[in-house]
């Protein structure tokens, strides 16, 4: 069976960049400036770009919020659906408490996986700029 497009290797890319970043941690080689510039990678990649479920709020019932399962990319975007493209950051996401607002982070085992590997990224960073 032939594929289409591109290989869906390239959309896992950002876990490349963190294995680098984990790699790195026991020698030298890398300096500040290339530590700044894996973590705004792993960003970009957590952000905008990282498979996850959309995690937009469908409809609230009784005190329940119903979050779009719809494939997406990032933490930030939502999924294909007009409504879903920026509600995160739109006036749903100002009115929730912490708790909701960060159900979707751990919405899924992709989610799950570009957040810890954010974090992880992060922490191999700020060792690596001050060994």
């Amino acid at each position: 069976m032939a594929s289409r497009g591109k290989s869906n290797v390239w959309q896992y890319w950002g876990y490349g960049v963190l294995a680098v970043l984990l790699l790195s941690l026991g020698g030298k080689a890398f300096g500040p400036a290339i530590y700044a510039a894996l973590v705004g990678l792993l960003l970009f990649f957590v952000l905008f770009q990282a498979p996850v479920y959309c995690g937009a709020i469908n409809r609230k019932r009784g005190g329940v919020i119903e979050f779009c399962r719809n494939n997406s990319a990032g933490l930030i975007l939502g999924c294909h659906l007009r409504q879903h493209k920026l509600q995160k950051l739109g006036r749903d996401w100002w009115s929730l408490g912490w708790r909701q607002k960060t159900e979707g982070l751990w919405s899924g085992g992709q989610a799950k996986l570009a957040t810890l590997s954010f974090v992880v990224g992060t922490v191999v960073s700020v060792i690596g700029l001050f060994k």
